[in-house]
């Protein structure tokens, strides 16, 4: 009852609030950057076997750098800013979105887009009326996983580097002063922003990707 006491007037402080708020703001601009990003790049390597086969190493060995990792060289190239935390989001996330628009359109029956050539669409009609729609399941598919990385980043960069807001600031804060409370509410409001993000998303794919009910 006392931790639950505690949960309640912590939660009615408008300050956690306001690190729910932080974070969810640089995950939503660092992956609506990286799925824009990797979307394009994503649709343009999957139509080309050859180019696919060449570039998937590199896209691998990207994603297999720990954003943790990368974050240093952001704080060196934009100083200590918000832009170094969005751009490490952006380096952790742009590869899931990317490998799986890329696969989703590389392993799309070629007959599917033989027939439209057939009917005479060609370039970016042809890309409209069928790339695009056989990589939206793969693009959703990869936008939940970059959204629940993306929020790892984030909570995990505002705890290297003081953030003033943030639920891995107010996290830190709640290691230096031993309250395992706070701490326990961090991890939750942490994983139910996660799980509401993804949530939303699947709610958002079943509108649109009707046909594969």
């Amino acid at each position: 009852m006392g931790w639950l006491r505690t949960c309640a007037l912590e939660l009615a402080r408008p300050l956690l609030w306001l690190d729910v708020g932080a974070t969810l703001a640089r995950v939503l601009v660092g992956v609506a950057l990286a799925t824009a990003l990797g979307w394009v790049l994503g649709l343009a390597l999957g139509r080309n076997a050859r180019l696919w086969r060449v570039a998937e190493p590199l896209v691998d060995f990207l994603r297999a750098i720990p954003p943790v990792l990368a974050f240093p060289v952001c704080l060196v190239l934009f100083g200590y800013t918000e832009q170094a935390r969005v751009a490490a989001i952006v380096f952790g996330t742009t590869g899931i979105v990317l490998l799986h628009v890329a696969n989703g359109v590389a392993r799309a029956p070629s007959a599917r887009r033989d027939t439209a050539r057939l009917a005479g669409l060609r370039g970016l009609a042809l890309v409209w009326r069928v790339d695009v729609f056989e990589a939206l399941p793969a693009l959703f598919l990869g936008l939940r996983l970059a959204l629940t990385a993306g929020l790892v980043i984030a909570v995990v960069s505002e705890m290297l580097v003081g953030a003033e807001h943030g639920l891995g600031a107010r996290a830190l804060d709640a290691l230096i002063a031993y309250r395992s409370d706070l701490l326990g509410l961090v991890v939750l409001l942490a994983g139910g922003t996660g799980f509401a993000l993804s949530a939303l998303v699947a709610a958002v794919e079943r509108r649109v990707v009707h046909w594969q009910r």
